[in-house]
């Protein structure tokens, strides 16, 4: 049998133990090929993850390339085939910056109207989602782009003559389709707003619970549980609230607790669960000006994994407690912008089992910042590996994971 004339079955077979940049060259092979696997059928096969590290560009954000560092290709010296770009993507990405991506899609960002876009650089397919000047209150004061006070996703801009830095944090989705949810963690306090692709403005999410010191609470990520239909936006005191779809029936799945590390700036809470379990991962990023130049310089020095235990009692979360782990079942998270995920290191070879794998996310970070905070970090031997040269590339617009798929 000629290799044009093989079986459909068989190629759907062959193709799904593929990574996706394999499973695209594998459909080119022959005209039969491609007929065979194009169109409908190629979105509906789930190719092998490959997580990809989106790099900073020499251009900023005035750039119409994307370049990607795939995880599972070996990075040998004068090796380039594991970098892999999509040039010529125009308003896709010009003038836009990351801060999100699942599953394929990236969540973009322009400067100007504040719109967010769900992109996925493989299909070219893109979802737009309401202004974020549709937001109706950011303290109390109703946003629009010709207020003093410009939202940039999870970030502000005061414009004034001694402009702030830039709070961002990220956009979490529910599904990349036009019925998906997305949730937007914005501002200096660092609240939730919920919109849908359809909606026309965003609405005010739930509420940040009662912290009884008077420490700073605010909201530090959020997190999409498939099995559940449930979000779960975590707190720098490590509240977990839970809640739907339209931001309603809140559930505070844990209390916040006297952590004396949180009262540090500089240390951050990621949610995810990890085989049913809850788990949060706890990063301290330290910050200091250079001398020199006064440019900030951000670097991850711990990372620390704990797992929820609640209380027997279910109607009290007063008593469930954080318990430090090392071992995550030969799976790896993946943490920053993007949306926590977490990978067995046996379905995407060439990761790293029981790792933290993180990416710039630093509370305080612009353009003229250095040091790009991208690596792993190994929770049984408590050792960090840096990915980037901090002094050789260029750190903007900051990295972010992202996981290609063509659907």
């Amino acid at each position: 049998m000629a290799w044009s004339n093989l079986p459909i079955d068989l190629l759907h077979c062959i193709s799904s133990h593929l990574p996706v940049v394999d499973f695209l060259r594998f459909s080119v092979v022959c005209t039969s090929w491609n007929s065979g696997l194009a169109n409908n059928a190629i979105r509906r096969i789930k190719c092998r993850p490959s997580p990809w590290l989106c790099l900073p560009s020499n251009a900023g954000e005035f750039s119409d390339t994307l370049t990607f560092w795939d995880l599972t290709m070996k990075k040998e010296d004068g090796d380039v085939d594991c970098y892999l770009r999509f040039s010529s993507l125009g308003s896709h990405i010009f003038g836009r910056r990351c801060f999100g991506s699942k599953d394929g899609w990236l969540v973009t960002l322009d400067k100007t109207v504040l719109q967010p876009r769900l992109f996925n650089p493989l299909t070219k397919d893109e979802i737009y989602l309401p202004s974020l000047f549709t937001i109706p209150k950011i303290n109390g004061i109703k946003s629009s782009p010709n207020t003093p006070l410009t939202v940039m996703s999870s970030f502000i801009i005061m414009k004034s003559i001694h402009p702030l830095p830039q709070m961002r944090k990220k956009i979490v989705l529910s599904s990349n389709n036009p019925f998906g949810t997305a949730v937007v963690v914005y501002g200096f306090s660092k609240l939730l707003a919920l919109a849908k692709p359809s909606d026309h403005a965003w609405v005010l999410g739930p509420q940040r619970p009662p912290y009884h010191n008077d420490q700073f609470e605010e909201f530090e990520d959020v997190y999409f549980h498939e099995e559940e239909q449930m979000f779960y936006a975590i707190t720098h005191f490590s509240a977990v609230l839970a809640f739907d779809f339209e931001g309603n029936n809140v559930k505070l799945v844990c209390q916040a607790i006297q952590d004396p590390l949180a009262t540090n700036t500089y240390c951050r809470n990621y949610i995810a669960f990890l085989s049913g379990t809850l788990l949060k991962i706890n990063r301290e990023i330290h910050c200091i000006v250079m001398e020199v130049n006064e440019k900030y310089k951000h670097k991850t020095t711990r990372i620390s994994v704990f797992k929820f235990v609640p209380t027997v009692d279910a109607s009290s979360c007063s008593s469930s407690q954080w318990i430090s782990i090392s071992d995550l079942g030969g799976c790896s998270l993946f943490i920053g912008y993007n949306q926590t995920f977490s990978l067995h290191h046996t379905e995407a070879p060439g990761i790293k089992p029981n790792c933290i794998y993180f990416t710039d996310h630093a509370e305080v970070m612009t353009e003229d910042d250095i040091v790009c905070d991208a690596g792993l970090f190994d929770l049984h031997n408590d050792c960090f590996q840096f990915f980037v040269d901090s002094d050789s590339q260029c750190n903007w617009p900051p990295s972010i994971w992202f996981t290609p798929s063509l659907q």
